[in-house]
């Protein structure tokens, strides 16, 4: 980080398998479905990705990492919940294997090389070329009343025109809320959104439109709300987010599992935009009789704290073990420091000190 910069990226992103790549920082993301990414689009592709945050976001995270080996959430004077300071604005660049052969719209899109590993894209040290797919941000808003956050997402449209990354920078459109309660009982059909814009140029390149058959994506998120290509359609960008907690939430996932074939029932419907598209505002809970702390839609703050837990239980940090590990909850670790001592080492055989060793390392931010 240049002392002068005017955007800042978080820490504790870099540990697993999903961490920071060393070229471009980019950590990996979830990893496109066949039909995601456009009728043609094959499901072996990858995709990688960076955020930053401006200096109000940067001043919000220098709060939680005042102590980089034991972050917290600062308790607020007034006893109301922490959250980002209003002006808050984050983006994210997603990088993808694919290229303009199966996705059109990448023809001409700007490259990175990063070193992803072995994989039938890289080369012998495991570098690829990635081309941009996506570009998300996000705004904390007040006048996003419902939720404090708006947030958007663009694609790259090629071939490349201008001279500028901007000018092929197409917006798929904005959310400021989850519309509550709206529906459709018939999953592949929009619902009567109102709190999300989209972009109706971009129907048939990045969703499905009203002369094609592209089963595999009928909307670019649920039923009609915001996500981008790289998203998954079960959710929405501010319903994923709205679940950033600590602990995580011990039932709901951060995006909702369940069946595409058949699709989801008239019910199940129901019951999936009860829970998953609430309009829940920043600083609070999307389950209120869960005991967790909030972390304001910050997906990279809940990834942040899961890597740093899963470093201290794989014992390769040392020292104390940082407080949030010791929060009740899935990945808990009971004993008071990262390393084991030559007691509990030689008795682990007897039943694991960490409550579940195999976190789930998030590969949103």
């Amino acid at each position: 980080m240049k002392a002068n910069a005017d955007w800042w990226i978080a820490p504790w992103m870099d540990y697993g398998a999903n961490g920071r790549e060393p070229l471009e920082g980019l950590t990996k993301e979830r990893g496109p479905k066949a039909g995601d990414l456009s009728p043609t689009s094959m499901g072996n592709h990858q995709v990688w990705a960076i955020g930053w945050y401006n200096a109000e976001g940067s001043y919000a995270l220098r709060q939680v990492f005042s102590d980089p080996c034991n972050p917290s959430i600062p308790a607020s004077a007034s006893g109301s919940a922490w959250t980002f300071p209003n002006g808050t604005a984050a983006f994210k660049l997603l990088f993808t294997t694919a290229d303009g052969s199966e996705v059109s719209y990448l023809n001409g899109a700007p490259t990175v090389r990063a070193k992803i590993g072995p994989s039938q894209f890289s080369d012998g040290d495991g570098v690829a070329s990635l081309r941009l797919l996506q570009v998300d941000v996000g705004v904390r808003d007040p006048d996003a009343s419902g939720t404090d956050w708006v947030m958007g997402t663009f694609i790259w449209q090629g071939p490349a025109t201008g001279d500028g990354l901007l000018d092929n920078l197409v917006p798929v459109g904005l959310m400021w809320g989850n519309d509550p309660g709206v529906q459709n009982n018939t999953f592949a059909s929009p619902a009567a959104i109102q709190q999300t814009g989209l972009n109706a140029q971009l129907a048939g390149v990045v969703w499905q439109g009203n002369n094609q058959t592209w089963p595999e994506r009928p909307f670019p998120g649920f039923q009609g709300r915001l996500n981008g290509p790289a998203d998954n359609l079960r959710s929405s960008c501010l319903s994923c987010h709205g679940l950033a907690q600590w602990r995580r939430h011990p039932q709901l996932s951060i995006v909702p599992s369940y069946d595409l074939d058949p699709p989801p029932t008239a019910a199940k419907i129901t019951d999936l935009v009860s829970k998953y598209f609430k309009n829940v505002k920043g600083g609070t809970l999307n389950d209120g009789a869960v005991s967790a702390t909030p972390l304001d839609y910050s997906l990279q703050l809940d990834a942040a704290f899961t890597r740093m837990c899963q470093a201290c239980g794989d014992e390769v940090l040392s020292g104390p073990t940082p407080d949030l590990c010791r929060h009740p909850g899935s990945g808990q670790i009971k004993r008071e420091t990262c390393e084991k001592t030559a007691l509990q080492a030689a008795t682990s055989w007897l039943g694991s000190w960490i409550a579940a060793p195999d976190l789930e390392i998030p590969p949103r931010q």
